[in-house]
């Protein structure tokens, strides 16, 4: 497996850069998956209803996708890479603390459990598929423990984790409205609750060009990651990213800085996307 290591300390080696990047093409985000709400309105991949509706009923909207979401599940399943990846960063140590964020329905939590790492905490926002994990893996799983969380507000508690793992969970918020204003939460969030040399442990489509799409979010000012990457490893990349050391800079002035840079962002996203459905319409 071949990678690219690269280490951004607070994004100061990249920040002034990437400033002019355009993340999201609008015209990606103009076609969502769509289930009725219970008000008649249509909820899409970045409505929190959605998933609970999806995970309870199946039901995946008028243009449903092809994920099984009670198999392999998004981008990839454990075994191959992302197993060999989390033996790598562990040294084979399954007493190691991991924490799956966005866990849904799939095999990957119980297929890391089953490999030994039995300290394992799975988080969800959808409560039925929490209340369903918990149920079906009480026997098979003991140890681990189910939480309903929101990744851009963790009730984890503050460098308690070794290793966050985030299959397929940042991207999904990268299609919600302000976009990098929740990745730039969630990325703060997933920081917070790592040890310092602890592992964010990123599985990611990337667009098909991470170094693009997914780089530069995590050179954002508030974030200290040491990173590695994979290339691509037939429609996904791996991401290793390792928490440094905080220095003595002031970290609310980074992450403010953050806050208007992803504020931005948004904005320029958001007035290309109108511009692509004037295109649509004409």
């Amino acid at each position: 497996m071949g990678w690219t290591h690269r280490r951004l300390a607070k994004g100061l080696l990249f920040w002034p850069a990437l400033l002019g990047f355009a993340f999201l093409g609008p015209r990606s985000r103009l076609c969502r998956m769509g289930l009725a709400g219970s008000s008649g309105e249509t909820l899409s991949y970045q409505d929190e209803d959605y998933w609970e509706q999806r995970y309870k009923t199946g039901d995946k909207g008028a243009n449903p996708d092809r994920i099984d979401d009670r198999g392999i599940g998004w981008l990839c399943g454990y075994k191959g890479p992302l197993q060999e990846t989390l033996q790598a960063i562990t040294a084979g140590d399954r007493s190691k603390v991991i924490l799956n964020v966005g866990c849904g329905l799939d095999r990957l939590s119980p297929e890391i459990y089953a490999d030994g790492y039995t300290n394992l905490l799975s988080s969800d926002i959808s409560a039925h598929a929490i209340a369903e994990m918990q149920k079906s893996t009480a026997e098979d799983m003991p140890m681990a423990k189910w939480l309903v969380d929101d990744i851009m507000d963790m009730s984890v508690p503050s460098e308690s984790v070794d290793i966050v793992v985030d299959k397929g969970t940042l991207d999904a918020l990268l299609i919600r409205p302000q976009p990098f204003s929740c990745a730039a939460k969630a990325l703060r969030e997933i920081q917070r609750v790592l040890k310092v040399g602890g592992i964010y442990l990123m599985i990611t489509h990337g667009r098909g060009d991470p170094d693009a799409w997914r780089l530069p979010l995590l050179a954002m000012p508030h974030l200290s990651f040491n990173i590695a990457k994979t290339p691509d490893m037939g429609g996904f990349f791996i991401f290793v990213c390792t928490k440094l050391p905080s220095d003595s800079g002031d970290a609310e002035e980074a992450w403010r800085k953050a806050e208007e840079w992803a504020r931005e962002r948004d904005q320029e996203d958001q007035e290309a996307e109108f511009a692509a459905i004037d295109d649509v319409g004409q």
